[in-house]
């Protein structure tokens, strides 16, 4: 009973706290959650509700940069709400909050399958999924008007789906089978790195076969061959579209982010991001966690995971094996793509945040070790472990909330609106945020600009905006005025506005050059 109202508690807590900027709609709501990239989506959806198409600068740029799913959902948002940008902002806020509470108990559902054969999984799945709802780590992840949220959600249903408890199962039904992929591929439309999800549900599948049912191995492989086709099919549309209308599969945004980095430049951020989600509660500061020390001590908890999973595997049950199974596959994956070959080092909280769903079951099975350790003195510590849990996570929550009202790029929003017309271009790196609330802005980071990515790589960003465009302001943080060190913009632009303070800077191109 103690536990269940725990539970309770926690899963208000993260509730009341997701929801609690929609109390001031005109302020917070547009502040605290959504992020950067989440107004780029918004923006892409709202324009597809316009008629629009997949497009930015108010319908000028087609794009493929973005996540399909949320976009159009997004976009159905606007289509029952109006083109009014403050209420499709409060109906994305809403369907992420009740996603949150759907990978939760998804979540749930998840802990007592896999932890089926032990007394405790009733505790353990209501402390997981307590656990993960209340997470200030999480938390801010699933909210940011991104897809992450949802991808969260649908990693957590791929594991239950794919999960079984049975000591020698049979072979899936066709129907099973297929509508496995099918969900595979939804996973894909959600976000295109679940094909490392998508790998290990496949390897997971065969394995057995492989491994110790030789006899199995033709009925598995074909399984494998149908349910991975089946997610081919259902994400065909997406790569067809990408591939027709912008020449690659993958989208401008990844192939603009990927410049931002060097091989094997994210390796140290992993351990990092990783140990996050496994404490789940208290995130390690920004400030310390390139620190060589940090890094390190942040490896010890993933070391001591590997060397746990490695000694307990053959007393684990086939339901934890195969979950573990999987979700080292994926991990496997992920780390790989993000730690060698992929840059934006900022974004790795993100990435991984899908990860988390099965991360906090390891949380909660150390729980329940350290419990069954403690002896008598079990019961007598854990309602001190749970207030002092509740206070971190309430203290981490109301500093998220206070700060709440400050976003790092309204002051560029600001400053555009009081100072140039709605018909006059403004480039910026950064547009997720400005082009959401100023139609004619352009992208010159590359990310939904798949002309300004050419220029990138070409090294020809200057010349692109003085010759190609009819920008007459570039505004932005004060690295913009950088940019002044390109001839082209040296010679034809003018710095107006320097704020270190207000991290502004607005170049405005000079009327006496033609």
């Amino acid at each position: 009973m103690a536990l269940r109202i725990f539970f309770g508690v926690l899963v208000v807590v993260g509730t009341l706290w997701r929801a609690a900027p929609l109390a001031d709609a005109g302020g917070r709501m547009m502040a605290q959650w959504p992020t950067e990239d989440g107004y780029f989506m918004l923006t892409m959806g709202r324009n597809v509700a316009l008629g629009r198409g997949l497009s930015v600068a108010g319908g000028e740029t087609p794009t493929n940069g973005t996540q399909p799913l949320t976009t159009f959902v997004w976009a159905a948002g606007y289509q029952l709400v109006g083109s009014e940008r403050e209420a499709g902002v409060f109906f994305a806020l809403i369907l992420q909050l009740l996603a949150s509470l759907a990978t939760a108990f998804v979540i749930h559902r998840l802990a007592r399958k896999v932890f089926h054969a032990r007394p405790d999984r009733d505790a353990r799945a209501l402390l997981a999924a307590g656990l993960w709802i209340a997470s200030p780590v999480a938390m801010p992840h699933t909210m940011n008007c991104l897809e992450t949220g949802f991808y969260g959600l649908v990693a957590a249903c791929v594991g239950l789906a794919f999960v079984e408890t049975e000591e020698r199962p049979t072979l899936w039904s066709w129907k099973r089978t297929l509508g496995f992929g099918a969900l595979l591929g939804l996973a894909f439309w959600v976000r295109n790195d679940s094909t490392f999800l998508i790998a290990a549900a496949c390897v997971g599948y065969l394995w057995p076969g492989l491994r110790v049912r030789r006899d199995e191995l033709r009925g598995r492989l074909l399984r494998v061959l149908a349910f991975g086709a089946t997610s081919v099919v259902v994400a065909s549309p997406w790569l067809v579209y990408n591939y027709v209308g912008f020449g690659h599969v993958m989208p401008v945004s990844g192939r603009a982010e990927a410049l931002t980095g060097h091989f094997a430049g994210n390796l140290s951020g992993l351990p990092i991001v990783l140990t996050e989600y496994l404490a789940g509660v208290v995130p390690i500061p920004h400030a310390i966690s390139s620190h060589p020390a940090v890094v390190a001590l942040a490896c010890v908890p993933l070391v001591g995971l590997g060397a746990w999973c490695w000694r307990a595997w053959p007393s684990l049950a086939p339901a934890e094996r195969r979950l573990i199974g999987l979700v080292g596959i994926y991990l496997t994956g992920l780390c790989a793509f993000y730690g060698l070959y992929f840059g934006a080092a900022w974004f790795l909280p993100r990435y991984f945040l899908p990860t988390s769903p099965f991360l906090i079951l390891v949380t909660v099975s150390l729980i329940a070790w350290l419990y069954a350790k403690a002896g008598q003195l079990g019961p007598r510590l854990a309602p001190v472990a749970a207030v002092l849990t509740l206070g971190v996570m309430t203290f981490l929550s109301w500093r998220q909330y206070r700060q709440g009202d400050q976003h790092a790029h309204f002051q560029v929003v600001e400053w555009v609106r009081e100072n140039v017309p709605e018909e006059v271009w403004v480039g910026a790196i950064q547009t997720g945020t400005l082009g959401f609330f100023h139609d004619r802005t352009v992208n010159l980071d590359g990310k939904v600009n798949v002309a300004a990515y050419e220029a990138l790589v070409a090294g020809r960003e200057g010349e692109y905006v003085v010759e190609d465009t009819e920008i007459q302001y570039l505004a932005d943080w004060v690295g913009m005025r950088d940019w002044l060190t390109k001839p082209a913009i040296a010679a034809n632009f003018e710095l107006i506005v320097l704020d270190e303070d207000a991290n502004l800077a607005v170049l405005r191109r000079r009327s006496d050059v033609q």
